[in-house]
């Protein structure tokens, strides 16, 4: 694709996107008729009852138990990188996920899902020049707000629980 620099980011982005992340056809023999395996099954579902934003993409929806899954979602643009998509994009896990159930409550985890963000401790970085190096994390979310806020280039992880 040759495109102009302030075009190109949107192209290779959202074309490497559908690229690579395009959903995988399976097909497999049957014992029964076409009438008599659709009456007995569900042909076609999706879990997203809405779209999401172009510059956010769903990583991880895997169910943990019943009524437990937990929701990785990354902004996939870079910072100044596109005029309309490199921008902090919000959105609202519920009104995506409807068909699931209702949201009962929902907790930020690491990126590796494996410990709650509010319970995480950074450690202090002291650089060269004794300046302390201090990342923040924002541990300000309600368990009760489902609306997500996600930042350029930022993935973030969720324990959701319906009710």
């Amino acid at each position: 694709f040759l495109e102009s620099p302030a075009a190109s980011a949107a192209y290779h982005r959202i074309g490497a996107q559908r690229m690579y992340m395009h959903p995988v056809a399976t097909y497999a023999l049957i014992p029964q008729s076409y009438p008599s395996y659709s009456a007995s099954y569900r042909l076609t579902w999706s879990a997203l009852t809405d779209t999401l934003p172009m510059n956010v993409h769903l990583l991880t929806l895997d169910q943990l138990a019943p009524k437990e899954f937990l929701v990785r979602v990354e902004h996939y643009f870079e910072l100044n990188e596109d005029d309309t998509f490199s921008h902090p994009v919000t959105f609202n896990l519920q009104s995506i996920f409807t068909s699931l159930g209702s949201i009962k409550s929902m907790q930020e985890m690491t990126l590796a899902a494996n410990l709650a963000l509010s319970d995480l401790n950074r450690l202090k970085w002291v650089t060269g020049n004794e300046e302390m190096l201090d990342r923040h994390v924002s541990k300000d979310a309600n368990a009760n707000d489902t609306n997500i806020t996600l930042n350029p280039m930022e993935i973030r992880t969720f324990r959701v629980e319906l009710a």
